[in-house]
């Protein structure tokens, strides 16, 4: 299995440095690029009117090089970094936001390592592991802020042992950037009785959620509806979603369904939540995990935010309640490579629902055995 993760880990690295220039102007990150220029400028609005961005688009990648009719979805706030580098010609910038992006995960390992440390060298195996995965590939070859949402989820589980209010919002604001990732984790909280992390997580995501308005009244309402559209809601191929397994057979219904069973599954998680959980830990992995299969839109890059629920997994395979979970992780790494050569039905979220449910049977089953008196306490 170490091989494995290795030759994973060296054929990632390939991967993101050998990419070609025309993939790079082609990725998300001129897209935010694009809207940071505007941001720049002072034209805060501008980012969600397509006819500007598109025109700006054609600036900064010119020959058609990226499809003009992409919008820019993300929180107006999250749009500032992408203007800092803006200053950069696109190119330098791109390579900056790669290696920032590597920090960042390099960050969220300690973070986690802090609030719950696993044995001498597990941050380095971490950082092995987070090379071998398809979504870091992805995100580093898009240039997508899905390293901030790693951050995000790893600050919500230090928050869970931490009294820091300050490092609560930033969490909350870090997983902002995508929101549908944000409720599951404040659902963490909650289940933790953690009310005023809780409180501050939500206040750091409804500042970034609402930065919008600082272009005008509509630009709320202009956010969500450049989510909602060009395939932000509806399946296209290489959704690991559950929603991509069924999506293409209703395309009149997909979006819907999608949001219906989104809300479905954060019903349930705050049901569960309601009831106070007394293994915390593993309601974090599981509802880690759930909000990913159930996001209505999840492209490989998103994926990123498993690797909270891997190391949560890991603590608790270290502490008995979990079987070895390496190979669940292969597996599911390993069917996303299978979808990045465009099966027709992806099996990356096949394999995360198996590997989940797999998991959370065994976890069951080994807590119901620790609760089961002996023979001789019975007599």
């Amino acid at each position: 299995m170490v091989a494995l993760v290795v030759a994973l880990a060296a054929a990632g690295v390939i991967v993101i440095v050998s990419q070609p220039a025309a993939s790079r102007l082609s990725s998300d990150f001129t897209i935010n690029y694009s809207a940071g220029v505007l941001i720049r400028q002072g034209q805060l609005a501008a980012p969600y009117r397509q006819a500007e961005l598109s025109d700006m688009m054609r600036r900064v990648a010119p020959d058609g090089a990226i499809d003009p009719r992409l919008p820019f979805s993300l929180p107006l706030a999250a749009g500032l970094p992408y203007a800092a580098l803006s200053l950069l010609p696109l190119e330098v910038g791109f390579r900056l936001f790669q290696l920032v992006s590597i920090a960042l995960l390099l960050l969220a390992v300690v973070v986690l390592e802090r609030a719950l440390p696993l044995p001498p060298g597990a941050p380095r195996l971490a950082m092995l592991g987070l090379l071998a995965a398809v979504p870091t590939w992805a995100t580093l070859t898009e240039g997508q802020p899905t390293a901030w949402l790693a951050l995000g989820g790893a600050m919500v589980v230090a928050a869970l042992r931490s009294k820091s209010l300050a490092l609560a919002a930033g969490a909350g604001a870090l997983l902002a950037v995508k929101p549908q990732y944000l409720p599951a984790y404040l659902i963490i909280l909650f289940a933790a009785r953690r009310w005023r992390s809780l409180a501050a997580a939500s206040l750091g995501a409804g500042v970034l959620l609402l930065s919008p308005l600082a272009g005008g009244v509509g630009g709320l309402s202009a956010m969500v509806h450049n989510a909602l559209s060009a395939n932000q809601a509806v399946p296209v191929r290489l959704n690991e979603a559950w929603i991509g397994l069924f999506g293409p057979a209703l395309p009149g219904a997909a979006t819907w369904l999608a949001i219906a069973l989104y809300l479905g599954v954060l019903a349930g998680l705050v049901m569960l939540a309601w009831r106070r959980p007394a293994a915390i830990l593993a309601f974090a992995a599981l509802a880690g995990a759930l909000t990913a299969l159930a996001s209505p839109h999840a492209l490989p890059h998103d994926l990123l935010i498993l690797a909270v629920p891997a190391w949560l997994a890991i603590v608790l395979d270290r502490e008995n309640a979990l079987p070895n979970v390496i190979p669940g992780l292969l597996l599911i790494d390993l069917a996303l490579l299978v979808d990045l050569r465009g099966p027709e039905v992806p099996v990356g979220p096949i394999a995360l629902t198996l590997v989940v449910a797999w998991y959370w049977w065994q976890f069951r089953r080994r807590a119901e055995q620790r609760h089961r008196p002996t023979i001789g306490r019975a007599a």
